[in-house]
């Protein structure tokens, strides 16, 4: 019984073993694009929240000329709430991933992502477009792909009222 009862732990101890050691890949970091994209699309924070992990951090550049470069960063909760709070305040809402590069590393400890977002959205009656390139960091937690970290790169000059407006 002794042997029996030690032989299933040390299965199960493997087993765990073998997830924590199950290498990222193209595909886990494409399903995470696409269910995150999709949760975007549906203005579903939840949705976008699964994928995230729990050290998740969300960065953003803005470019001001040659001179200077403003840089805001969010946690993961700050992040949910901002999206989930800023949704409801606009009357449309729209976006497109483009140009997806995906590089996972060589040891299959994590993988990236270069993307080129853009949003089309309107607010109090004025449409805008809004284009960034996008850099995505994933790695499995607890067996599940997730994002670690967004940074994106948004130009002033992408930003723009849509076309004849």
């Amino acid at each position: 019984m002794n042997k029996l009862l030690t032989g299933t732990v040390l299965t199960v101890l493997l087993s765990f073993q073998a997830q924590a050691a199950e290498p990222v890949t193209r595909e886990h970091i494409q399903q995470v694009i696409d269910v995150t994209d999709a949760a975007t699309k549906n203005r579903d924070t939840a949705g976008i929240g699964a994928y995230l992990s729990k050290t998740f951090k969300r960065i953003i550049e803005f470019d001001y000329g040659d001179k200077y470069l403003a840089k805001v960063s969010v946690d993961k909760k700050k992040y949910l709430e901002l999206i989930d709070e800023g949704w409801p305040t606009l009357e449309e809402y729209g976006y497109q991933r483009e140009n997806t590069t995906i590089n996972v590393m060589s040891d299959g400890s994590s993988g990236e992502s270069y993307s080129t977002i853009t949003e089309t959205l309107s607010l109090r009656g004025t449409k805008m477009v809004s284009k960034y390139r996008e850099h995505a960091l994933y790695a499995l937690e607890n067996g599940q792909p997730v994002i670690t970290q967004i940074s994106g790169h948004t130009l002033l000059g992408d930003t723009m009222r849509e076309p004849g407006e």
